[in-house]
């Protein structure tokens, strides 16, 4: 719940023991603002199992105004049993996102946007 609008550099997680949660209640967005400098923001979850319920937004454009800006952002999920997204579950990967997805067991059964723009002006 905490990671709605994620927007605070490299992060990582590491819950090796449990199951992890993402995208619940009002979902979870990470991104990387864009300024003078080309940033890349690195967000890595490492646990037991990882599910992905609602939506997972991945360089998405937070705010409005000039630096508002998305830049790069690359997220990790790393589960040592098992990666799996509900029916219902959408991941949007925005311009200049990347997802890594690291497991024995991977089932998204949810929607995957890739290279989703959210509108011209947001990359400009």
């Amino acid at each position: 719940q905490g990671l709605i609008n994620f927007t605070g550099g490299d992060l990582d997680v590491n819950m090796q023991k449990a199951t992890l949660r993402l995208g619940q209640f009002n979902g979870n967005s990470f991104t990387s603002y864009k300024d003078s400098a080309d940033r890349t923001t690195r967000v890595n979850f490492n646990a037991k199992n990882i599910s992905i319920d609602n939506f997972v937004e991945i360089n998405n454009r937070v705010g409005s105004g000039a630096g508002r800006k998305a830049s790069s952002t690359v997220l990790t999920l790393q589960a040592s049993e098992g990666i799996t997204s509900s029916k219902n579950a959408e991941i949007s990967l925005y311009d200049g996102a990347t997802l890594n997805l690291a497991s024995s067991s991977v089932k998204l059964n949810g929607n995957v946007w890739m290279g989703r723009l959210q509108y011209v002006g947001a990359y400009l």
